[in-house]
C-alpha cells in the first residue's frame, strides 16, 4: 500500500512539473565592408556592400543625416549583402552615419562624406541693404551672398565668389570666399551721390543686378536774397526768397524736395515763416508784404542740417492818411477810402481794428473789421454802447488814430 502511495507521488509530482522552453539563441555573424570609397558628391549613387560568414534575415543598415534618419534593408547579390541609399539622402550635402546592426546588436559603423554637386549648376540667393545710403565715408549697404548646388546644398567653405560694382564710370572687382553658408561684402558709400550698381558670380553663375541709391550728405551752410517789384508796406505784393545752389560737404546738390523754413521776425519780435522746398538745389518762397511799414529779419533753415544768411528788408508805408466819418449819432464810423502809394484803393481785406475807452480811461471793447473796395465801417449798436462821452483809437495799415466823441442817440 504504501509502495502504492510513493508511485503515484513520484508520478505526480513529475506531471505536476515543467521546464520553461528557451529561445534559439541569435549567433553574431561576421560581417566585413567591401565598399572602400567613402567620398560621394550629392546626387550620386550609393551603394554598401558588405560580406558575411553566414546568412541571416535579421541584417538592417541604420542611416541618419541631416535628413533624418532611416533602416534600410538589405539586397543579396553574389552572396553580399547590399544596401542602396535612397535619392533623398544621397542628394544631402554633409556627413551621413551608417550602422550595420542585428537585432539591435551593432556589428559595423562608419560614415561618408556627400559633398555638394556644383558641376551640374550653382544657384544663388543674394540679398543686399539698404537700399538707399548717405554720400561720404561712414555708410554702407552689405551684400549677402548664398550660393548652393541645384539640390539646395550650401557650397563648401572657401569657395570663391566674385562681386562687381559699379559708379559712375568706375566698375570694380572684389573677390570674397564663403564661410558659414555664405560669403558677404559692405558696399562703402562714395563721396558723389549717384547709383550703386552690384553683382556676384560664382562657379560660372551670376546674380540679378542689384541696386543702392546714394543720396548727398546733410547740407551745409547757404546764401538767400529777398526779391520783390517794390519797398511800399501795402499787403498786396508778394516778396520772393530764393537761396543759392544748396550741397553738401562734398558738393553733391541736396536732393528735391528738401524741405527749408524761412523765418521772419519784425520790428516788434513778432514771428512768421513760409516754407519751400528744393528743385535742382534751388529753393524758393514767397509771402505777402506787410501792410505796415516794418523791419524784416529773415533766416532759412534746413532742420537738423544747416542755416542761411541772415538778411534784413525794410518796407515803408504806402498810406500816408486816411479819413474817418462819423453819422448817425457818432454811432457809424467809415474809415476811408484807403488808398496806397500810387492813390490806388487798398486791396480787400486790410485790417481796421477800433479800441472803445469810457471818458476815465477804461478799456470797454474792441472791434475789428476789413476793407472792401478800399472802405471798412463799423457800427456801434445802442444795446451794447450806451450814449456818452468815448475814446476811440482807430488803427489801419499801421497808422493809428485817436478821437474822443460823445454817442448820442443813433
Amino acid at each position: 500500500m504504501y509502495k502504492k502511495l510513493i508511485i503515484l507521488y513520484i508520478l505526480f509530482a513529475l506531471g505536476c512539473s515543467s521546464k520553461k522552453e528557451e529561445a534559439p539563441r541569435t549567433v553574431p555573424i561576421k560581417a566585413s565592408l567591401v565598399t572602400q570609397k567613402t567620398n560621394y558628391k550629392a546626387g550620386d549613387s550609393i551603394r554598401l556592400v558588405f560580406t558575411a560568414d553566414q546568412q541571416s534575415e535579421n541584417i538592417k543598415l541604420h542611416i541618419k543625416n541631416a535628413f533624418g534618419t532611416l533602416l534600410l534593408p538589405y539586397q543579396k547579390q553574389n552572396d553580399q549583402i547590399v544596401f542602396t541609399l535612397p535619392t533623398n539622402f544621397t542628394r544631402k550635402a554633409g556627413l551621413c552615419f551608417w550602422k550595420l546592426i542585428q537585432e539591435n546588436e551593432t556589428l559595423l559603423k562608419g560614415n561618408i562624406d556627400i559633398i555638394p554637386m556644383t558641376e551640374k549648376g550653382t544657384n544663388m540667393e543674394t540679398y543686399f541693404g539698404p537700399r538707399s545710403i548717405t554720400a561720404g565715408d561712414n555708410d554702407y549697404s552689405m551684400l549677402v551672398i548664398a550660393p548652393t548646388d541645384v539640390y539646395d546644398n550650401t557650397v563648401s567653405n572657401s569657395t570663391e565668389v566674385t562681386i562687381k560694382t559699379q559708379f559712375l564710370e568706375k566698375i570694380s572687382d572684389i573677390k570674397v570666399a564663403t564661410n558659414n553658408l555664405m560669403a558677404w561684402y559692405n558696399v562703402r558709400s562714395p563721396r558723389k551721390s549717384g547709383r550703386v550698381l552690384v553683382t556676384a558670380l560664382c562657379n560660372g553663375t551670376t546674380s540679378n543686378e542689384l541696386t543702392t541709391i546714394v543720396f548727398p550728405a546733410n547740407s551745409t551752410d547757404f546764401k538767400i536774397d529777398a526779391i520783390m517789384d517794390h519797398d511800399f508796406a501795402d499787403g498786396n505784393q508778394i516778396i520772393k526768397f530764393k537761396s543759392d545752389k544748396i550741397k553738401d560737404e562734398f558738393g553733391n546738390v541736396v536732393s528735391d524736395g528738401t524741405l527749408v523754413t524761412f523765418m521772419i521776425k519784425n520790428q516788434k519780435d513778432a514771428y512768421l515763416y513760409t516754407v519751400g522746398t528744393t528743385i535742382d538745389g534751388v529753393v524758393e518762397a514767397r509771402t505777402l508784404h506787410p501792410a505796415a511799414a516794418a523791419e524784416w529779419n529773415i533766416q532759412a533753415y534746413i532742420t537738423g542740417a544747416s542755416k542761411s544768411n541772415a538778411i534784413n528788408v525794410s518796407f515803408k508805408t504806402a498810406i500816408a492818411d486816411y479819413e474817418i466819418y462819423f453819422s448817425k449819432g457818432n454811432r457809424n464810423l467809415d474809415i476811408g477810402p484807403l488808398k496806397s502809394f500810387m492813390k490806388q484803393l487798398v486791396p480787400d481785406g486790410i485790417l481796421v481794428q477800433l479800441d472803445i475807452y469810457s471818458s476815465t480811461g477804461e478799456f470797454i471793447e474792441t472791434k475789428k473789421t476789413t476793407t472792401k473796395k478800399g472802405v471798412s465801417n463799423i457800427f456801434l449798436s445802442p444795446e451794447y454802447l450806451p450814449d456818452g462821452t468815448y475814446k476811440f483809437i482807430i488803427e489801419a495799415v499801421g497808422i493809428k488814430k485817436e478821437i474822443i466823441k460823445e454817442i448820442n442817440g443813433g
